[in-house]
């Protein structure tokens, strides 16, 4: 089976800087490891601002990568990359929100991951907001090969408004060789194989139902959940965006085959409070990738769902498990407004093979601190996902740096992956409520933390945080580092 986790869900903006040095890898690589931007066999890490303010332009929007070793990410290893980077087509502008979404993949076959990155507020000549996205291309040295840009279908189409607000790559007509999947506000396109560094290969548009329905697309993912070697994709958004009144969250599964992506809509084995795309892989290790959910509550506690692959995919499941903190095992209890499952990510933290999730409560409660955010670790095993030597953290841990405060939202964004190569993941900790500059007045400057893996699940030994003055940036309340991909 190939297995996927590949996502982005709606986001923001990003620009700024110029470029630092990344380290230089060899002269190819093949086949690419997953973020690996420079083929030296470790996963790099993005961080995305897309408010960051460019060259005085408010929001244009930027990323930062930060070059993996064997001592993990260093902010003296990295690059921030905006629509003013040399070789990025185009200029920053304000309101862009260049980074809004991101998502990786070898597009161009030729062995180094490539980042793909959203900017759904670019500008056409004719309206604002109709999107792009921009797909820098990896090399020996990193992302300093340049860029391709991707446009949208015609405006006034379906996925024309906000194109790139949804990110997704997966091997959808298993042939083995990626693909991409962009959504807008209201629609999706899917690239075929045969991207070149200046060449975008055909595509063809999502279906959204049998009267293409006006279903909102911001939430994309993909994954093998049926277990044949091709990867599925499962779209979700506002269920109609012309209705006047809320009418719940619509979602679609798309089952992958070499004649295309088949819609299944509104899986009945998908609760209709359950359909927020988080996070995908396989959990169990029983060849099925498994889709998990975000769940509103009535009194936005929280919870998360996991649909467990099977024949059929997503929608012929038999299995599905809710987890949230008044689950057995789970610590703390469940609060109103706590958002637990806000931010999940996936990824083997111990090394024991099983895929384990990590879920982010931003608006958690840290004592009397209110929205100073906490995050979990649970483990992934052979019966699926178990609380047993469930971990959780907030800044107030021993060992986690800084401090909690009101408002930090620490854990709005997570990621997991093996940024030194030792097998066990990473996790990396968005906090876009932090405030950095302590002038006296409460801002949402944005911050990143790591918590290195072990054979214990995650510590923190070793544990890091860096926000914008690291790399040289004063722009303040614009939350760095608040996407951080799927």
């Amino acid at each position: 089976m190939r297995k996927r986790l590949l996502a982005t869900a709606v986001a923001a903006t990003m620009a700024a800087a110029g470029l630092a040095l990344p380290l230089a890898g060899p002269a190819s690589a093949a086949p690419a490891t997953a973020d690996d931007f420079n083929g030296d066999g470790y996963k790099d890490l993005v961080v995305a601002t897309p408010r960051a303010t460019v060259k005085g332009l408010k929001e244009a929007g930027q990323v930062t990568v930060l070059y993996g070793s064997k001592s993990g990410v260093s902010t003296s290893r990295s690059a921030t990359i905006t629509q003013n980077t040399a070789g990025v087509p185009g200029a920053a502008e304000a309101w862009d929100g260049f980074g809004a979404s991101y998502t990786t993949g070898d597009l161009d076959g030729d062995g180094y991951t490539d980042l793909a990155v959203g900017v759904p507020s670019e500008r056409s000549t004719a309206s604002r907001d109709i999107g792009i996205v921009q797909i820098l291309w990896g090399g020996s040295k990193g992302l300093v090969n340049g860029a391709l840009t991707v446009y949208g279908p015609p405006e006034g189409t379906h996925g024309a408004y906000r194109f790139g607000s949804g990110l997704a790559v997966g091997d959808f007509d298993g042939d083995g060789k990626d693909q991409l999947v962009v959504t807008g506000y209201a629609g999706g396109q899917v690239f075929a194989d045969g991207f070149t560094r200046s060449k975008v290969p055909a595509r063809t548009s999502l279906s959204m139902g049998p009267d293409d329905a006006y279903h909102g697309t911001g939430m994309v993912m993909a994954g093998d959940f049926d277990g044949d070697g091709d990867d599925d994709l499962t779209v979700a958004g506002t269920n109609d965006i012309d209705d006047d009144e809320y009418s719940g969250i619509w979602l679609g599964y798309y089952t992958a085959s070499a004649k295309g992506l088949k819609l299944t809509e509104n899986p009945s084995t998908v609760a209709s409070n359950a359909r927020y795309l988080r996070a995908a892989d396989d959990i169990d290790k029983d060849g099925y990738a498994d889709l998990i959910t975000y769940n509103t509550v009535s009194s936005g506690a929280g919870a998360i769902t996991v649909h467990y692959g099977a024949p059929g995919g997503i929608p012929k499941t038999s299995r599905t498990q809710v987890v949230d903190q008044d689950t057995e095992g789970v610590p703390g209890t469940n609060e109103s407004g706590d958002s637990f499952g806000t931010a999940v990510s996936v990824g083997d933290v111990d090394g024991d093979g099983y895929a384990d999730v990590a879920v982010g409560a931003p608006s958690q409660d840290v004592g009397t601190l209110a929205g100073a955010g906490s995050i979990w670790l649970l483990k992934g095993s052979s019966s699926g996902l178990t609380t047993t030597g469930a971990q959780s953290f907030t800044q107030d841990t021993t060992g986690v740096p800084g401090a909690a405060e009101a408002n930090d939202w620490w854990g709005s964004a997570l990621r997991l992956q093996d940024l030194n190569a030792d097998n066990r993941a990473d996790l990396t900790i968005a906090a876009s409520g932090e405030d950095i500059f302590d002038n006296g007045v409460t801002e949402r400057d944005g911050a990143d933390w790591i918590l290195r893996g072990s054979a214990s699940g995650l510590t923190t030994t070793g544990a890091v945080s860096f926000n914008e003055k690291a790399f040289g940036l004063t722009y303040r309340s614009k939350s760095f580092g608040s996407v951080l991909g799927g």
